[in-house]
């Protein structure tokens, strides 16, 4: 039962992503440190689902979306979303291995930005909303975006392809000046996978 709900879940949020999306959580941080540059965090799941063992990781193979204006190249985002995902599982010990069936837990993703979708929205596809409010920021000059990092445990282990762990990030950015958005960008994945264990290698 528990498994068929984390499944239709899943489902869920790919179609929610095809269809332009957004995503979900339970834990919130917040960086009111400049209003244009704050962001919300939020996650859901339990880490303990992955094994303590886990050293490796692979793509999802379904989930990784990405959906932009035509301001930002789609496959561009998605390459730089994998190299920073890449560098910043890497740091902690994570090794990346191509065959999603020989990795020990496997990563989706999804980012969303320059698009309309209302909190009501995302609520209603993925079941939980991150809530960042665009009030006292110049919507004009920033785009609101969001970023889903979800982590499965691999199909062919007991329980495979279950989602374990899931982590959404709204913040705005001004897509105008690409480099700061970028820098911005690979700090908030960083911040998004804080709580992801490092891994114990043993000289």
């Amino acid at each position: 039962m528990i498994n068929s709900l984390l499944n239709r879940y899943l489902r869920m949020l790919i179609l929610s992503f095809m269809a332009i999306a957004s995503l979900a959580g339970c834990v919130t941080v917040e960086d009111n440190a400049a209003q244009p540059l704050r962001t919300t965090i939020v996650m859901a799941g339990d880490l303990s689902g992955l094994s303590t063992s886990a050293t490796t990781f692979s793509w999802h193979p379904e989930l990784h979306r990405i959906i932009t204006d035509k301001r930002l190249d789609p496959q561009q985002v998605s390459q730089h979303m994998q190299d920073v995902l890449k560098r910043t599982l890497q740091a902690k010990g994570y090794r990346f291995v191509e065959d999603p069936q020989l990795a020990d837990f496997q990563v989706g993703f999804g980012v969303a930005m320059g698009t309309k979708m209302s909190d009501a929205q995302i609520l209603a596809v993925a079941g939980l909303v991150a809530g960042l409010s665009t009030e006292g920021v110049n919507t004009q000059k920033y785009d609101k975006g969001t970023v889903l990092i979800a982590l499965f445990k691999p199909i062919g282990v007991q329980g495979g392809n279950d989602l374990v762990w899931r982590v959404l990030a709204q913040g705005f950015g001004n897509v105008e000046k690409i480099d700061e958005l970028t820098t911005n960008f690979d700090s908030l994945i960083d911040s998004m996978l804080t709580n992801l264990p490092l891994v114990n290698v043993t000289p």
